[in-house]
């Protein structure tokens, strides 16, 4: 049986027998590549209606109301990746997560911005969409931004609040807003 429709068969018999009060929200589930032993929590969503969807290592943990959003660019999470509550990744420009990352509560990761030139609302005008690329072993602090066109290296951690604007070296420690660096991992 294909991964994702065992898990909403899973959810299906669960919501039947009244053992969970409400489950999580998949919504364009056949643009859902599901790896071995990932974990769904309830109240979190994932939206692959976009091409090319959302993609899941092994054992990675979605946790309750975190929200993954596929966009035109997808979302890619490697191995044993953990998003944690409150969380949004959002995929427009695309979102790249290497293997053994921890998302922090209330983190948001936006691959997009909106342009603001002058003579024209801001609804109206369109946004820019640029990758975001999280390397492996990285831990981004609770209520930390991620914003478009950013790489983070293998290592690196960002402070709870921080505001990543600009690139991370690998094994960096950065803090504030803008984040900028405090020093290296040992």
């Amino acid at each position: 049986m294909n991964p994702i429709k065992h898990f909403l068969f899973v959810m299906q018999q669960r919501r039947a027998g009244n053992r969970v009060s409400f489950a999580a929200y998949l919504k364009g589930h056949e643009r859902i590549a599901l790896g071995s032993g990932c974990k769904i929590h309830a109240a979190a969503s994932v939206d692959a209606t976009r091409s090319p969807g959302v993609r899941f290592g092994d054992k990675v943990t979605l946790n309750r109301y975190a929200y993954v959003q596929g966009g035109n660019g997808g979302v890619r999470l490697g191995d044993r990746v953990e998003i944690n509550n409150f969380s949004i990744v959002n995929g427009t420009g695309g979102v790249d997560i290497g293997a053994d990352t921890l998302v922090g509560p209330g983190v948001r990761i936006i691959s997009y911005q909106h342009q603001y030139a002058r003579g024209a609302t801001i609804r109206s005008q369109p946004v820019l969409a640029l990758p975001i690329r999280i390397g492996c072993d990285v831990w981004l602090g609770a209520n930390s931004i991620i914003l478009a066109g950013v790489t983070i290296g293998d290592g690196a951690i960002v402070a709870a609040g921080a505001v990543v604007r600009e690139n991370v070296p690998a094994y960096a420690v950065v803090a504030g807003v803008p984040a900028a660096i405090k020093k290296y991992r040992e």
